[in-house]
């Protein structure tokens, strides 16, 4: 793993493995996301100080605006994740005998998604992400996209090994 500026960490312990994955931030990304959640949290105090102080006689607008402030506060919750997910420097992924757990942390939030291992597909690079990828039940899990294709190999052939070495005669 060599010629790159990311390197892939290895955190091995009896009860499980630690891979930690440097990520690059992308600014653009960063800053329209940070944007967008300042715009968020402006208009949930504007909509909120209205509604407080009692100028609308309309109940029907009253309504509709608490109404708008539930979806804004779903809209919100993805603008927030998306920011977590362009703010993390790293990806950190746990292994044990029960679960892979992904998590992108940023200071002390971040982003943690744990998946079942007995319901994870082996690894594989993904053609249409060019990352490291896994299926989990219907839905494909990537990982890992700052990395590139010869450690994602690399990667996806230890942990192939480690985790399905019931395949690794199928290659």
């Amino acid at each position: 793993m060599t010629n790159s500026k990311y390197i892939i960490s290895f955190d091995e312990t009896p009860a499980r493995l630690k891979i930690t994955i440097p990520d690059r931030i992308r600014w653009s990304l960063l800053i329209i996301y940070t944007l967008a959640l300042a715009t968020w949290i402006a208009m949930i105090f504007v909509v909120i100080s209205y509604l407080l102080r009692g100028q609308s006689t309309s109940l029907v607008l009253s309504a509709l605006l608490v109404l708008w402030l539930l979806v804004w506060l779903l809209l919100g919750r993805f603008v927030w994740t998306r920011w977590q997910y362009q703010a993390a420097k790293r990806e950190v992924i746990f292994i044990d005998e029960d679960q892979i757990v992904i998590r992108r942390p940023v200071s002390i939030l971040g982003i943690t998604t744990a998946y079942d291992i007995h319901h994870v597909s082996p690894f594989y690079i993904s053609e249409k992400h060019n990352c490291p990828a896994f299926d989990y039940a219907y839905m494909h899990v990537y990982f890992g996209r700052s990395i590139n294709p010869m450690e994602a190999q690399q990667l996806i052939d230890q942990l192939n090994t480690r985790l399905f070495p019931e395949n690794e005669d199928d290659d």
